[in-house]
């Protein structure tokens, strides 16, 4: 199972959101929970630095997969806390309301 959890400041800003785990879906390079997943954690990624120039804190597992942490800076401006907080919300209810919900076997998405 996939585990993502979304880290929240104590104003309920998403400020970090660490993915780990593997769905087990489908056999490696069909699985379409994992596709999913990765897709939509990517383009998060890669949106905040394309869109927000935002930097964030990465750290991922290369050989085995299934890992990725991402935390935002602490020195964004009040425009790129607005951009982050629009992309890792849409991230959020993404995996959260689209994927979970048709694959809650496969994925489990919590906000602490």
């Amino acid at each position: 199972m996939i585990s993502a959890v979304f880290k929240a400041n104590i104003t309920k800003e998403i400020i970090a959101l660490e993915i780990s785990g593997h769905a087990m879906s489908g056999p490696h390079g069909y699985d379409i929970v994992c596709a999913g997943v990765s897709a939509v954690v990517i383009s998060t990624v890669n949106n905040l630095s394309r869109l927000g120039k935002i930097d964030p804190i990465l750290e991922t597992d290369d050989r085995e997969g299934g890992y990725l942490y991402l935390e935002l800076p602490d020195d964004l401006s009040d425009q790129q806390i607005a951009l982050s907080q629009m992309l890792l919300q849409a991230c959020y209810y993404a995996l959260k309301d689209d994927i979970q919900t048709e694959y809650p076997q496969s994925l489990r998405v919590s906000l602490a």
